[in-house]
């Protein structure tokens, strides 16, 4: 008797049913977010090219910050939004939307308590990673090197147990 084939290919399980559940709250919320970015750098994207009006470098700082939020999330790719990215700074540039902008954020900002920390610990890591690089140059890399340092070893100690065991010879003779 032929059995009947099944028609349901979707999820079975109730942990399988609760992330398809799971999955569809996700979707509409990551759409919104994906549509959100991509009418932000359009309408900067217009802008650039004069088919719209508007403040230029308002548009592209609110079209990036949405690139990189969404990226953040993981709504897109990282890279993806920085090659969105690169090509709306691309046009922006071309229409020289953000001259004035750059003058007014080149300034410098002061550092805070944080910011001086971080930066203490990024020093002692590389004087640590360059220490370690100097104790590591002293030791052979390859397997040939690695089995000359251990003959050159054993040598060395075979020679030394010799005169242990000379000095201790020199000792009973002299003793008796």
């Amino acid at each position: 008797m032929a059995r009947k084939a099944r028609t349901w290919k979707g999820a079975r399980t109730p942990q399988a049913l609760k992330r398809v559940r799971q999955e569809q709250r996700r979707r509409s919320v990551n759409r919104r977010a994906r549509s959100e970015a991509k009418t932000l750098v359009q309408r900067a994207s217009s802008i650039a090219l004069g088919r719209a009006e508007g403040d230029g470098a308002e548009a592209v700082a609110a079209a990036i910050a949405a690139l990189d939020k969404a990226a953040e999330k993981g709504i897109i790719h990282r890279n993806n939004a920085a090659r969105r990215k690169s090509r709306l700074m691309a046009k922006a540039n071309a229409a020289h939307l953000l001259d004035g902008v750059q003058a007014e954020a080149a300034a410098p900002r002061k550092k805070t308590a944080a910011t001086r920390t971080a930066q203490r610990k990024k020093v002692q890591a590389a004087k640590a990673s360059k220490a370690a690089a100097a104790r590591a140059g002293d030791r052979p890399r390859t397997a040939a090197g690695k089995a000359k340092v251990a003959v050159t070893r054993a040598t060395r100690e075979s020679a030394a147990a010799r005169r242990r065991a000379k000095t201790d010879e020199g000792d009973d003779s002299a003793e008796g």
